[in-house]
């Protein structure tokens, strides 16, 4: 779930050189394991505290491992997520086509720019036998080989958490894993929704985006993909560890407001597109509102399905619920000339609906149940409001 990290602005020569000395010494630190006394290597887990944009809403995850002083040249901060920011990137991204790199910098550098990002840093350090250093250290260089050269960022399988949670299974010879696991809380999607409900774009992702595979139950160690969980999981392991609170955190709460916002808006479209007569004052407010989070929920819905390779936007029938035809909400009934045009694109949509309904209930178990609902009902009540004319159009002879 972490995509941005610290050396997405490195650009300048020096600024290079700078972090490819620092990856040199980090590799030779590693290859030479096996031949050294491990007794002053020290290895800690960093989990950072969310921030208040999307892209840092999950927090972060990387390790520490240094030796002699604190911040010295042989302090090495090692995670995964860093990106070539040239132009393009984004729509690389959002095809889930963009390269994402092995990062390593001096811890120096990142403490400094944790610090200045006001976000909290705790440091989870393991209290763990030479035997198991040196495992650890064999997994952080295998992994490191691995993903040189670069790999596909996933949001629930390859992200910043989960390669330093396999790191910390291979050297730990103990699969991370989450021992207490609510049975409401079991699949990717629930993971998310603490962090959704707090960010309102964040919110909107979550609910267009994310398709059944996000709703599926996961096993314990298929859970992990969140910097919180890894703590957890690690803490639950059985494995001695000490927290030490880095940088504390200097941002305020952040309660679940995008969650009640949606509320808000999605009963203001349900009761105001109610087919009573005092409402018909209001219905073009619902029918407004609507268009709007249609149309552009729609257009995003499905860019994605057809356009991205990311396997968690695959299937996902958000695109057949919310859609860009239904900018005809936005216009006046009364406004159209050419009634045909409005008449089929409102039999086109209620037969989207059906298959989406359809699909929802028999292939794919996706949660959906109040998106799909507000369509369908304002649709519905779109459509009774002008039966007579919708009769007419199916069955020209009748009166």
């Amino acid at each position: 779930m972490c995509i941005i990290t610290l050396s997405s602005s490195i650009h300048s020569q020096e600024q290079q050189d700078w972090q490819q000395l620092a990856e040199t010494q980090f590799v030779k630190l590693l290859q030479s394991a096996p031949n050294r006394n491990l007794d002053k290597i020290r290895i800690q887990l960093w989990t950072v505290s969310p921030g208040q944009t999307v892209t840092t809403a999950f927090g972060h995850t990387a390790l520490r491992i240094f030796e002699g002083e604190d911040y010295g040249d042989k302090d090495f901060y090692l995670d995964f997520g860093v990106y070539d920011p040239s132009p393009g990137f984004l729509w690389r991204f959002l095809k889930g086509e963009a390269a994402f790199f092995v990062n390593i910098i001096p811890t120096n550098s990142a403490y400094q720019t944790w610090d200045a990002s006001g976000r909290g840093v705790t440091a989870t350090e393991l209290q763990v036998t030479n035997a198991q250093k040196a495992k650890l250290l064999a997994a952080m260089l295998k992994s490191y080989n691995s993903y040189k050269d670069g790999y596909f960022y996933e949001n629930f399988t390859q992200n910043c958490v989960t390669f330093i949670r396999d790191i910390l299974s291979e050297g730990l010879e103990k699969r991370m894993e989450l021992t207490e696991i609510d049975s409401e809380k079991n699949t990717w999607r629930a993971r998310v929704l603490p962090y959704s409900t707090s960010i309102f774009w964040l919110n909107i992702e979550e609910t267009l985006l994310f398709d059944h595979d996000t709703d599926s139950v996961r096993d314990p160690n298929e859970l992990i993909y969140l910097p919180d969980d890894l703590l957890k999981a690690l803490q639950e392991s059985g494995v001695k560890v000490e927290n030490t609170t880095i940088i504390p955190d200097r941002w305020p709460p952040r309660d679940g407001r995008s969650s009640a916002i949606w509320m808000v808006m999605y009963l203001i479209m349900i009761g105001f597109a109610l087919p009573f007569p005092f409402l018909q004052m209001f219905e073009r407010v619902s029918e407004v509102i609507y268009g709007i989070v249609s149309v552009v929920g729609g257009l995003a819905a499905t860019l994605v399905f057809f356009l991205t390779s990311f396997s968690f936007m695959d299937q996902t029938l958000a695109w057949l619920v919310f859609s860009p035809l239904d900018y005809y909400f936005l216009k006046a009934y009364s406004s159209w000339r050419n009634k045909k045009v409005i008449h089929i694109i409102i039999l086109l949509r209620i037969f989207m609906l059906v298959t989406a309904l359809l699909l929802n209930l028999f292939v794919y178990d996706q949660v959906l149940a109040n998106i799909l609902f507000l369509s369908f009902f304002v649709h519905i009540c779109y459509a009774w409001k002008r039966k007579e004319e919708l009769k007419l159009f199916l069955l020209p002879g009748s009166k």
